[in-house]
């Protein structure tokens, strides 16, 4: 796993639609993963950083950004499951999608 606490500064210095952005890229790099069959341990490492990166927005952290760590801590805990990679692939696509959206990067992006 990357040096946690350069990740963690780092994170912070940024906006919160820019962290908003981030944890929405990694949840994205997370189900293209799923999909090609990445290692084990290497997925399980990005579950955890990407909690991690919820945690660390804080007082800034929604009800849905709580409801996302949570759901990645329960996949972790039971990774490799390899008959629901699919499954996993495609919440991770969908958390993905409402984090980006909720950032409001897509709509600038769009314009």
């Amino acid at each position: 796993m990357k040096d946690i606490s350069r990740l963690r500064d780092r994170f912070q210095r940024d906006g919160l639609d820019r962290q908003l952005g981030n944890i929405a890229s990694n949840l994205l790099r997370l189900s293209s993963w799923l999909q090609m069959g990445r290692d084990p341990q290497a997925t399980v490492d990005l579950m955890r950083e990407t909690a991690a990166m919820i945690d660390w927005t804080g007082d800034d952290a929604t009800e849905e950004l709580v409801n996302i760590q949570r759901e990645l801590c329960r996949w972790r805990r039971i990774w490799p499951l390899e008959p629901a990679r699919s499954l996993l692939a495609f919440r991770a696509r969908q958390m993905s999608d409402r984090v980006l959206e909720s950032s409001g990067l897509a709509r600038l992006a769009a314009r």
